[in-house]
Parts: structure tokens; C-alpha cells; sequence
């Protein structure tokens, strides 16, 4: 009962108090701080007082309660704002006016190093920040938060023309970089709103220099590269309008403008650059891209088109020798080659790379079916081959391209041709474990025994990768397991060497000869491989199929050896000896006469 009637601790004192506070109930207010003065500037779980959440709430008439009961006024939350940040960034004018009087603390900052200064920023009225402006002495217009970001930089972030006006009216410094070398202009470009228009003005009329103009952060991009990220063209419009606009600048990964506009597929504003672009000449990555394979790769069909109407483009080669439309094969833009085709009906379609790779490669090694028939349609060479002696369908088997696979045979493909190491399109399809691809090709005529100029056939590929369904396939179609190449290593070597026990356990299932011996000068049988690699396991398993080493098979040829050389030397003592005995008995004979 004592307890009950006991009168409320501080914890609950406190929180009737920033009630009153949010409330506006003075009467209230007045009464908890009049008996309990600690209670004006008492916090609660986030470090507010009721000061704070006065500013929040809009209480003014209890604000001027608290101050004059000498709450303070620079006291900071957790976040470190004090009740200047909170009414700055509710663009709160009553408030701003009743904090300053109180020599509320203008450059104070909070965890992210923001002053009132920059929270005035946010709203959408400058009169917030005009009022504070009028505070701020010289020098300190400029002050910067955690990332060197300044309130110029946050009122063109915010695309707040009238903020932006107002710091360059106090001088602010339109040229400070932030943390990522940006400048206020970089901010004012980076804007989806065509209204941004009115910021970048602002900020350039203020200093229309070449300088600031292709000021480049650093990762080298400019303000420029930023519209054009956007799709921004009413500010692409504006940049590139002003005398000494670098439309071709290039970002640290030799990016330009251009480039990025074709990769996005902005084809007003590729057209807009292609006519601003005074120097004559298309600029090109540090790969020899040009912004035309970048939109040819992004099956932006437009974009293309745009570039190849203007009279200053040509599809060139990159470093490694591909052009534009080799691009477009290997991403599987089909409407950008049909694009390409239609406008340039001189195109090579059998132009090759420095490798010798064609569009129908590229298109083949990536599996895009409908471009492998497109690219066939218009009269690309279905076996054209490259320095390797690749055709499409190498490069097919090698990646497991099924569908293409069987569209290229079907365009008349031949599938029994041998590149510059022997290798049938069968050992690529076995190297890459594609089963179905090895079906495929058996069934088209390939024998499962072809041997490469090492001896080594498709089965042997397989095994070398483990690669299981793939050798059932190829030992189902008559593969044999015993065959071995020209340093006398068969498919069960590769199997031991890598410890694939699986595919060793195959292998032996399909009859395969655990003793063969290499034609090198150790003569390791796959049991030395199994030893040497520490397959523990796969040794066991070999062991227990019959399975010697070299070290073995020497021990019992030497055992061999031994029982023939002593067999040997007995038959000849014994010849020696009969041969004693008949010639003495003949001497006594001849003695008897």
C-alpha cells in the first residue's frame, strides 16, 4: 500500500515530460520542471530532450517554456544533433529564430560531421537556409561533413536551384571535391529530373570554365559521364552546350560519354553526343572497344542504328581483332545484327579475329541457337576454322552447347575434322564431361577409339576429368578402355592419377586391364599412379582387383628369371654328368674287348 502510493520516479517523471513536451501541454510542462528542474533537459532512450521534440512536435509556446527554464540549447541526442539540426532540416523558421536568439550553435555538428548548415539543404524552401546564411561568418559556408561534402554539394544533390543560388551568393566554393572528387556540379548532373537543368545552370553561370565543366572525380568520371548515366538528356543538352564541353572524356577505365550512353541504351542522347562530338573521331576503351560494340553487345538495336546513320562511324576492330557485329554474335543480339546487316549490307559476315574466330564462333562458343541460325541464314561458313583449326562446332562441343550442337550439324556441319593437335570434336565434348554432346556426335559418325597425336582418345579425356556418365556413355558405344597412347597410359592411369575412384570402379567393370605399363622409362602401371597421389582409397580398391605396381612386376619377373636360370643350371649338371657316365661306361667297354 506504502508502495503504491509512493511518489513517481524519475523514469516516469521523464517521460511525462516529453509528453507534455510533443503534447504542448504548458500547464503540465511547467509544473514537472518547476518541481523537478532536471527533468528540462532530461533524455530520453535516443538522447532527446523535451527541447527536441518540442522542435518536433512544433511546440513553440513550450519551447520558449524550456529555455526560459534554462534548458540548454546545444545539448545533443545520440546521433549528436542538437535541436538547431532538427529545426534546420524542418526548414522551421520560428524555431531557427528562437534557437539563434538563444545562441543556438550553427557549425555544431553531429556523427556524420552535418552542421544545421547542410540539414537546411533537405527542404524544399531556402528560407531556412537564407536565415542561417545571415549567421555564418566568412569561411564558414564551406564547412564540410564526413565525406568533404559541403552544403553546396548537398543543395545540388537535392536539386534545390534556389539553395544553390543563395551559397554562391555567400561565396561558397562551386569547386570543392568531396570524398570522391566530386564537385557540386558532379551532384547537380547526377539527376533523373529534368528540372536539374536549373541547378547545373546556377552552378555554371557562376564559373562557365573548361575546367569545371570536365572536372573529374576520381575514378575519372565527369559530370557528363553522370547525365548520361541517368538518361538525363535535357542535362546532356545543357553540358554539352557550353564551349569546351569534352564529350569524349575518358573515365579510368577509358570510358567516355559515349560509351556509356551505348551500353544504356540512350539512343537520343548517343545521337545528341555523335553531333556534339567536334574532334571527328570515334574514341575507343583500352581494349579497342569502341561505344559501337558496347551497344552492339547490349542488343540496344536503336543505339546501333543511330551510330551506323552517323557518316564519322565505322564498325573497327577491337585489340583482339573483333568488331561490333562479332559482339553482337557472342551476346545473342540478334535485332542488332539484323540492324547491322540491314545498314550495312557490305559487312563481312566471315570476318575473322586475330584468332580466326568468326561472328558464327563467337555465337557457337555461347550457345545462342537463334543467332547460329540467323548467322547461317545470311550465309556464314558453317566449318570456317580458326588458327586452332576450330570450327563452330569445336567450340560448341567444348562448352556443351547441345542445341547449337545439333543446329550446326544439321546446317552441315562435318563432324570428323581433327584440329592442330588431333583432337576430333568427340576428345572437346569427353574434356568438357558433356555426355549428351558425345551421344550426339557418336551417332553422327565419330569412332568412340579416335585417337589425338598423343595416342589419347575420347575416353581418356574423360577420364582425366572423373567425369562418369560421360565415360559409361562413351565404353556403352564400344569405347575401348584398354587402348593406350603413345607414353602407354590408358584411361585407368588418369582415373588413379586423380583419384576418381568412381570412374576407376567403371573402369574395371568394363574390363579394363588394371596392369598396363607406360612406354617411359619408370613403366608405371595406374596402381604407381594410385601410390604416387596418395588415393589411398583407389589403391585399396586396385589392390583388390588384381592390380600390381612396377615395383611388384619386376619383383615377380626377377622371381621368374631366378626359377628359369636354376632350372637351367640343374639340366645341364645333370647333361654333364650323364654325359660322364656314358663315357666311362664306353672306356670300360672298350677296355672289356
Amino acid at each position: 500500500m506504502a508502495s503504491a502510493m509512493s511518489s513517481p520516479g524519475p523514469s516516469s517523471l521523464g517521460s511525462q515530460v516529453h509528453a507534455a513536451a510533443v503534447n504542448g501541454d504548458r500547464s503540465t510542462l511547467l509544473k514537472l520542471i518547476t518541481a523537478e528542474p532536471s527533468l528540462r533537459d532530461h533524455e530520453d532512450q535516443f538522447g532527446r530532450t523535451p527541447l527536441m521534440y518540442c522542435v518536433l512536435a512544433d511546440r513553440l509556446d513550450c519551447a520558449e517554456i524550456l529555455l526560459k527554464a534554462g534548458a540548454s540549447v546545444n545539448k545533443t541526442d545520440h546521433s549528436q544533433r542538437a535541436a538547431l539540426h532538427l529545426a534546420a532540416q524542418k526548414g522551421n523558421i520560428r524555431f531557427l529564430k528562437l534557437l539563434l536568439s538563444r545562441r543556438a550553435n550553427w557549425l555544431q555538428k553531429d556523427l556524420e560531421e552535418m552542421t544545421p548548415l547542410h540539414l537546411a539543404t533537405r527542404h524544399p524552401s531556402p528560407k531556412a537556409l537564407a536565415l542561417l546564411l545571415k549567421h555564418i561568418g566568412p569561411g564558414e559556408v564551406d564547412t564540410q561533413d564526413k565525406n568533404k561534402q559541403t552544403a553546396l554539394h548537398w543543395s545540388a544533390f537535392y536539386n534545390r536551384p534556389e539553395h544553390v543560388r543563395l551559397l554562391i551568393k555567400h561565396d561558397s566554393n562551386i569547386g570543392i571535391p568531396d570524398s570522391e572528387g566530386k564537385i557540386p556540379l558532379h551532384w547537380a548532373a547526377h539527376s533523373q529530373e529534368a528540372s536539374a537543368t536549373q541547378t547545373v545552370r546556377c552552378i555554371l553561370e557562376a564559373a562557365p570554365t573548361e575546367s569545371l565543366l570536365n572536372w573529374q572525380d576520381y575514378e575519372g568520371r565527369t559530370p557528363l559521364h553522370f547525365a548520361v548515366a541517368d538518361g538525363n538528356e535535357a542535362v546532356v543538352k545543357v553540358l554539352t552546350s557550353y564551349q569546351g564541353c569534352n564529350v569524349t572524356a575518358y573515365d579510368n577505365l577509358f570510358r567516355t560519354p559515349l560509351h556509356w550512353a551505348a551500353l544504356l541504351g540512350h539512343a537520343q542522347i548517343v545521337h545528341l553526343l555523335l553531333e556534339r562530338n567536334t574532334s571527328g573521331t570515334i574514341p575507343s576503351d583500352s581494349q579497342g572497344a569502341t561505344p559501337l560494340h558496347y551497344g552492339a553487345q547490349s542488343n540496344n538495336a536503336e543505339t546501333v542504328g543511330v551510330f551506323l546513320s552517323h557518316p564519322s562511324v565505322k564498325d573497327e576492330p577491337d585489340l583482339e581483332g573483333r568488331t561490333a557485329f562479332m559482339w553482337a554474335a557472342g551476346k545473342g543480339s540478334d535485332e542488332v545484327i539484323r540492324t547491322m546487316l540491314g545498314l550495312t549490307p557490305q559487312i563481312d559476315i566471315n570476318m575473322a579475329d586475330k584468332y580466326g574466330g568468326t561472328a558464327l564462333h563467337a555465337a557457337s562458343l555461347s550457345g545462342h541457337v537463334s543467332t547460329v541460325k540467323l548467322l547461317l541464314e545470311r550465309g556464314a561458313m558453317v566449318d570456317y576454322l580458326d588458327v586452332m583449326k576450330h570450327t563452330p562446332l569445336f567450340r560448341a562441343c567444348e562448352m556443351g552447347q547441345r542445341d547449337v550442337i545439333l543446329t550446326l550439324i544439321k546446317g552441315g556441319a562435318q563432324v570428323d575434322l581433327v584440329d592442330v593437335d588431333g583432337h576430333t570434336a568427340l576428345h572437346w565434348a569427353a574434356l568438357g564431361g558433356n555426355a549428351e554432346v558425345c551421344q550426339i556426335l557418336m551417332e553422327n559418325g565419330i569412332s568412340p577409339n579416335v585417337q589425338d597425336q598423343a595416342g589419347r582418345t575420347p575416353l581418356q579425356c574423360a577420364a582425366y576429368g572423373g567425369y562418369i556418365t560421360c565415360m559409361a556413355v562413351l565404353m556403352e558405344n564400344n569405347a575401348d578402355p584398354n587402348i593406350q597412347d603413345k607414353e602407354g597410359r590408358t584411361a585407368l592411369h588418369w582415373s588413379c592419377n586423380n583419384g576418381y575412384l568412381d570412374a576407376v570402379k567403371l573402369l574395371l567393370g568394363y574390363n579394363a586391364f588394371p596392369n598396363h605399363m607406360e612406354h617411359t622409362e619408370e613403366r608405371y602401371t595406374p596402381l604407381d599412379y594410385a601410390l604416387l597421389g596418395g588415393h589411398s582409397e583407389v589403391t585399396q580398391f586396385m589392390l583388390e582387383h588384381g592390380a600390381l605396381s612396377i615395383a611388384a612386376i619386376q619383383d615377380i619377373a626377377a622371381a621368374s628369371i631366378q626359377a628359369v636360370y636354376k632350372g637351367y643350371t640343374v639340366r645341364k649338371a645333370f647333361r654333364e654328368r650323364k654325359q660322364l657316365l656314358m663315357r666311362h661306361e664306353q672306356l670300360r667297354k672298350d677296355a672289356a674287348k
